[in-house]
């Protein structure tokens, strides 16, 4: 068989697949371009040379930004760690991913987004065509060095080192098995960590997830009242419900009775958004408890419904 016949016969679905077996770091470009900041998540960064001092990552030339990049003169790689999923959604899809972020220009011109490290400041050393991309190579010029827990992409989703390592079996006299408290904390880790790997498969974050999920069961929650049910702080949660109303998956109306109070209800866009990661949700709680029989798992949620309970009466 030719090269080229071998090549044409190629999937390109099984391809990508494939290569999705590999992990790689998670990280987001940053570079300046006609006066204003843009950026991408990307994970096809890797190094190139020692002497000099030389990286490359490559742009889809589908993307948007991809002709910026190009022209652009110089660009910064910040390296993600495992609890920047967010960020990495943030600047793998549209919009403005600089509002209410802090970030300056290094160096190079090139904008740092504050608080992430290692960070690569780059200046534009080489171009290359390569297919569907455009594989830029830089020179460092300025490095911000820093160990941390890694985000690693692999099978499509984004995962962090401790998801894959598996703890130690433990006796069972052990504190550990017993206690209750550790007991919750491992199995929501699981359950949740699970399922919230999927959530860019619906270009959410987990977060957004949490807004949605409540506000679909109840409708007109105050921002309090939405920032307990989903487990977040207000400063945070303001964020967050500032991101999805500019996405025009929420609303915020003030209440006839007292205009300061402001409640927050679902768009037809964002109960569209919610609905098939509701289903995808339920179908996952099923397959974790196909291993229990029905009375067990009614025992499971009715135990943990009332401690919950006792909480919020607390």
């Amino acid at each position: 068989m030719a090269d080229s016949d071998r090549t044409a016969a190629l999937d390109p679905a099984a391809f990508r697949k494939a290569l999705g077996q590999f992990p790689t770091g998670v990280a987001v470009v940053t570079a300046a371009h006609d006066g204003r900041a843009i950026g991408m998540t990307a994970n096809s960064f890797s190094s190139v040379s020692l002497d000099p001092p030389l990286v490359l990552w490559s742009v889809a030339k589908s993307s948007p930004s991809h002709d910026a990049f190009v022209a652009s003169d110089a660009f910064a790689v910040h390296f993600l760690g495992a609890d920047h999923r967010d960020l990495a959604l943030r600047f793998g899809r549209p919009g403005d991913k600089f509002a209410g972020l802090a970030h300056a220009p290094g160096e190079t011109g090139a904008p740092l987004i504050e608080g992430l490290a290692p960070i690569f400041e780059c200046r534009a050393w080489a171009r290359y065509p390569g297919g569907d991309h455009t594989i830029l190579v830089g020179e460092v010029m300025r490095m911000v060095e820093r160990n941390h827990e890694p985000l690693l992409f692999h099978s499509g989703q984004l995962r962090r080192i401790d998801a894959l390592r598996r703890a130690p079996p433990l006796a069972d006299n052990s504190f550990a098995r017993n206690y209750l408290a550790y007991l919750l904390a491992r199995a929501s880790f699981i359950v949740s960590n699970e399922f919230h790997a999927r959530l860019s498969e619906w270009n959410l974050t987990v977060p957004e997830w949490r807004v949605l999920a409540c506000l679909m069961d109840v409708e007109g929650l105050s921002v309090g009242e939405l920032a307990a049910m989903a487990l977040m702080k207000q400063p945070r949660l303001t964020k967050v419900l500032d991101r999805m109303e500019r996405d025009g998956l929420l609303q915020r109306r003030a209440t006839a009775g007292d205009r300061r109070r402001v409640t927050l209800h679902l768009t037809a866009k964002g109960r569209a958004r919610a609905a098939p990661v509701l289903i995808a949700a339920k179908a996952h709680e099923t397959d974790l408890l196909a291993q229990f029989t029905d009375a067990e798992r009614a025992t499971i949620k009715h135990a943990l419904d009332l401690l919950i309970g006792r909480a919020r009466r607390g």
